[in-house]
């Protein structure tokens, strides 16, 4: 059954067609904290030990990963100590992150995170929380992006609603994320030094200490003026910067809404392990067509269910 099909047999079951318009135009986000804290509370007073025994069978969020968790943390300290050594400072982020952290600024289907009450979802993405720490920072002055960029780091536990093929993967894995935030200087430059930043640590981990060798995949996507200039230019750049590694240009049309200008992955034993690209999620936050950013990100767990970390860890 379609989810609108569904949502609507529970409206008609409660005997109100239009009752999510009515709370959402009626009530403000507090007020709606407080009635959905109001009906899990009478929703577990009404369980017993048994139900949640139950319910932990059923739920597949909850249940916890096969993956040998003293290897998961050797993973994230080793990824997080090169990362520091890089230039990139380590941040630890709360598993909360605020409704909407994906979704509004990111243009993520809202089911595919795990929504909560006080205004808040699972952590589905930490590279989201990273700019939203980043705008806040420079928005308050605690941050300052102008002459120099801002360059952070973050391993989490995340969770996603969306299912998985393989029977390995479970609903929550680790992480490991980078985020360099700048501005706009004219001639690509933040984009070609943020860029080169980011392949700088993905090629010492994976290929200098891990020996795997790397296909990187630069693919153009709608956000600046000169798709194809700037895409040539970033090629030009890290060829010229990484002559050993392997950079391929993807020419296809990408209308892509998450990544503006370029979106890149990297491959490891022809295995996509790294997704990253330029987003206007800080722009957007602070109302600044000046501002840039580059997020990108690496499974940790993918490295350890495909053996990618059998002689190091």
């Amino acid at each position: 059954m379609k989810e609108s099909n569904i949502i609507k047999s529970v409206l008609e079951k409660a005997g109100n067609e239009n009752l999510i318009n009515e709370l959402a135009a009626r009530l403000s986000q507090s007020e709606i904290t407080t009635l959905l804290l109001a009906l899990s509370k009478e929703i577990t007073n009404k369980s017993t030990p048994n139900d949640i025994l139950s319910k932990y069978e059923s739920n597949r969020f909850v249940k916890p990963s096969k993956l040998n968790p003293v290897k998961v943390k050797q993973v994230e300290i080793l990824m997080l100590e090169m990362a520091e050594a890089s230039g990139f400072s380590p941040v630890l982020l709360s598993p909360a992150s605020l409704l909407g952290s994906c979704s509004v600024i990111a243009n993520i289907d809202q089911n595919n995170v795990i929504s909560a009450v006080r205004g808040l979802e699972f952590i589905g993405d930490s590279t989201n929380m990273l700019a939203i720490y980043i705008a806040s920072g420079i928005k308050n002055k605690t941050f300052d992006n102008s002459k120099n960029p801002i360059h952070l780091s973050a391993s989490c536990r995340v969770t996603r609603g969306q299912m998985f093929k393989n029977k390995e993967f479970v609903p929550h894995f680790g992480l490991f994320t980078l985020v360099s935030a700048g501005k706009d200087t004219g001639s690509y430059g933040f984009e070609k030094d943020s860029i080169s930043r980011h392949m700088e640590f993905y090629v010492s981990y994976f290929r200098e200490r891990l020996g795997h060798e790397l296909k990187v995949f630069l693919n153009p996507i709608n956000g600046y003026a000169d798709k194809a200039g700037f895409i040539d230019r970033i090629y030009h750049h890290l060829q010229e910067t990484y002559p050993y590694i392997n950079f391929i240009v993807n020419r296809e049309e990408n209308d892509s809404t998450y990544y503006q200008g370029l979106n890149f992955k990297i491959s490891v034993n022809d295995i996509e392990i790294v997704d990253g690209g330029f987003v206007d999620w800080t722009q957007k936050l602070l109302g600044n067509k000046k501002e840039r950013l580059l997020t990108s990100g690496a499974g940790i767990d993918l490295q350890l269910i495909t053996g990618m970390l059998e002689k190091t860890v």
